[in-house]
């Protein structure tokens, strides 16, 4: 696979009001959460524009802490078009994980693959406070291919995606302590982008044959370890529980991350 542009953990936006052009731009384009159940073809075509520098402007030459883990999948850190750079590495992430799905077959259940796929349309639902009304799920089919390298590749990108989502979700909880309604959809989004990121680690595990990578403690997490005292008094707490409980299900996919065994 082609390098994969994520943003630097420290430009990961902290408002909805920094993505919502970038996703108007987007859903103008027919490049929305909609393409997840677009035909495969339009799917290709929508990941080459979603990378292509002519409709996404990003800048490289950012580095993270700990880059052996972007080493290992192919990651490269970049700025430029904050939004936009976001957006479009969660909908490319997710195409890669659709065509690997396809291509391969999956043994991730249908309850747990409509999990997966609820993410980014929450995503979008939050930042263009669109009233949410479901989603269509395709369910892949009996792929016969063997990729075991790309299939690992896939999940773990899709993972790394999805918890900048819940960084810039558990942001937002932060951020507006005081506006009850905000807090509540932020945290609504950040346990959604959670389970989705613990089906994207199962997915990639899911390789007969094949002993599962290691999940190394990222950015993300030692973020929502930073923050978590102030989910925990900003949020209801029937909604932190289930943050809380999204929390518990990731650590059971990866028992050794510390700050899952801590915070859940």
């Amino acid at each position: 696979m082609e390098p994969f542009r994520l943003l630097h953990p420290d430009l990961v936006p902290q408002r909805r009001e920094s993505l919502q052009h970038a996703a108007s731009m987007l859903v103008q384009m027919g490049l929305d959460d909609t393409v997840l159940s677009a035909s495969p073809v339009h799917q290709r075509l929508a990941r080459v524009v979603l990378a292509s520098s002519g409709v996404i402007e990003w800048t490289p030459g950012y580095w993270v802490r700990d880059p052996e883990l972007d080493e290992r999948f192919g990651v490269v850190r970049v700025g430029g078009d904050r939004g936009g750079v976001f957006l479009s590495g969660v909908l490319i992430a997710y195409l890669d994980v659709l065509e690997n799905a396809a291509r391969m077959g999956t043994s991730v259940p249908e309850d747990s693959w409509r999990t997966l796929l609820w993410a980014p349309t929450a995503l979008f639902d939050h930042v263009l406070r669109r009233p949410q009304v479901g989603m269509t799920v395709v369910t892949p089919g009996c792929g016969t291919e063997t990729l075991p390298f790309e299939r690992t590749q896939a999940g773990q990108r899709l993972y790394l995606a999805l918890m900048q989502a819940v960084r810039f979700a558990v942001s937002g909880v932060v951020r507006a302590q005081d506006d009850g309604p905000l807090v509540e959809d932020c945290v609504t989004l950040a346990t959604a982008c959670l389970r989705a990121a613990a089906v994207a680690l199962a997915f990639a595990a899911d390789v007969p044959g094949h002993a599962p990578q290691p999940v190394v403690e990222t950015a993300e997490h030692r973020y929502l370890w930073q923050v978590i005292g102030e989910v925990r008094a900003a949020v209801p707490r029937a909604r932190f529980e289930q943050f809380a409980a999204a929390l518990r299900g990731l650590n059971e996919v990866y028992t050794a991350c510390p700050l899952l065994v801590s915070g859940g």
